[in-house]
């Protein structure tokens, strides 16, 4: 489920760069707020995808230990 979410936050927020990117701004001002959507957005996500993966770890080490 986590994975389906983070992949379209993903294409939402590819998808915000490109209006962001074809917007009448200035380039540097469109690089800042590249990088600290990028450092934002991987605070976010780094950690779902972790926590994913962590409990899926933990579903299929607790459904080996649960067999006879």
């Amino acid at each position: 489920m986590a994975k389906w979410l983070v992949a379209g936050m993903v294409c939402l927020i590819c998808v915000a760069h490109v209006f962001l990117w074809r917007s009448d701004m200035p380039t540097e001002l469109k690089m800042t707020f590249t990088m600290l959507n990028a450092l934002g957005w991987s605070v976010v996500l780094v950690p779902i995808l972790f926590l994913d993966r962590w409990l899926d770890a933990m579903r299929r080490r607790n459904r080996d230990d649960s067999r006879p």
